[in-house]
């Protein structure tokens, strides 16, 4: 019996080898039969030193990322020799053949690095560059006016991190193809010291949207025109308060614009060429901001059909509203109470501080008679829309901004929406 058993135990054990073999057979690698564009659309979206690590894989993946159309050079965790040798090598071994179509530099250290990166991604028609510099002093950037004239880009986003010196924009962008700008911390200078305004976006052609935030000017005498047939989102930030940056005076000339941002701490004075016809939502959402500076602007978007205002700003235009100093006080008193009653909360440090800076701001306002401006005409204006994050606005208080800014327009209700 004892035979007969082993016999048949290992006529088991054979029948199993030779099911696994079969198995192994049938089992094929589905990913690498997939078409090179598949594959290369999923290696897109992981890290250029992941996609290169692929192809230790198998043949099928050997060169696949040579072709890769996206790249993304991170210095933030390398040492500078290790990712100048990366770069290098990455470059030198992609196939040429491949135009790049997505471009991500991340804190370079080396503006030597910076410098070969833009002229391959040049070369070869990069069409989205997204940049985020950590440099501290200014770089002998050679390949800089390229970028600014490349005719293949559609998107570009210039992150600066520290010093707005060392990105300094020309006076004028020569983008033909360019759809959507996103500047951080850069500084707009002009041909000659003598020019009245610096105009970098009339020559790009078919821009969407702009995004501006914590720039400057290389003479704050200069004002900066945004002009532009085609571009319908604008958005502007300034948020680095103690930053010594200037306020300069922005022009609009864009016929086509749709939609208008502005928040942070913004002194610049905003005025209109045109009367923005097709001009739909505006949100403002301004502090530290004298009243006068924040009605003009209104009255440089006066046909908006949706308005949005942070509570900071509704409070500042509460105080045009008043024209009293004694109104004045008694807000700041309201707002130290607030203060008082969201201490749990952590807000009573921003209340605190913006309730003494506003007061200065208004007390300044209503010395220079300033606050007596008239308010803007809203022509089509349908909605207001209210944010109240650290100070709560009663009704009695929005309703009374409500009738202030209507009180040159022909309409007579709004919707009113709190968020």
């Amino acid at each position: 019996m004892a035979p007969k058993r082993k016999q048949i135990e290992g006529e088991l054990v054979m029948k199993r080898k030779r099911q696994k073999r079969r198995c192994r057979k049938d089992e094929k690698d589905r990913i690498s039969e997939l078409p090179d564009c598949v594959l290369l659309h999923i290696m897109s979206f992981m890290s250029t030193k992941a996609a290169i690590q692929t192809c230790v894989l198998s043949k099928r993946w050997k060169n696949l990322c040579k072709c890769l159309t996206s790249l993304t050079f991170c210095a933030r965790y390398t040492g500078d020799i290790c990712f100048r040798k990366f770069v290098s090598w990455v470059l030198s071994s992609r196939d040429h053949s491949h135009s790049l179509l997505n471009l991500v530099v991340i804190s370079p250290t080396e503006s030597e690095v910076l410098d070969l990166i833009m002229k391959y991604a040049m070369v070869h028609d990069v069409q989205r560059l997204t940049m985020r510099i950590d440099l501290t002093c200014k770089p002998a950037f050679r390949s800089l006016p390229f970028i600014f004239s490349c005719k293949s880009l559609t998107s570009l986003k210039i992150c600066n991190v520290y010093d707005p010196n060392v990105m300094v924009i020309p006076d004028s962008l020569h983008l033909p193809f360019l759809k959507s700008l996103h500047l951080e911390r850069v500084k707009f200078t002009a041909t000659t010291a003598d020019a009245e305004y610096v105009e970098p976006f009339s020559n790009c052609r078919v821009l969407e949207t702009l995004y501006l935030r914590n720039c400057s000017m290389q003479n704050d005498s200069q004002a900066l025109c945004i002009s532009n047939n085609t571009l319908f989102s604008i958005k502007i930030y300034s948020y680095n308060i103690f930053a010594e940056k200037k306020a300069y005076n922005i022009a609009l000339s864009t016929p086509n614009l749709r939609s208008f941002t502005i928040k942070g701490v913004n002194n610049h004075h905003l005025s209109s060429v045109c009367n923005l016809p097709l001009l739909g939502a505006v949100s403002i959402g301004l502090f530290m901001v004298k009243s006068s500076i924040i009605v003009k602007l209104m009255q440089a978007l006066a046909n908006a059909r949706i308005l949005t205002l942070g509570s900071f700003t509704l409070q500042a235009i509460l105080v045009v509203s008043s024209f009293s100093i004694h109104f004045v006080l008694l807000l700041i008193f309201f707002m130290l109470k607030t203060c008082l009653h969201s201490y749990e909360e952590k807000k009573e440090i921003a209340v605190l501080s913006h309730a003494c800076i506003q007061f200065a701001l208004t007390v300044q306002d209503l010395s220079d008679g300033s606050t007596r401006l008239q308010p803007p005409c809203f022509v089509r204006l349908e909605s207001l829309r209210v944010k109240s994050k650290l100070i709560e606005l009663f009704d009695g208080q929005i309703s009374k901004v409500v009738k202030y800014l209507l009180r040159n327009s022909p309409r007579t209700r709004v919707g009113v929406t709190r968020n």
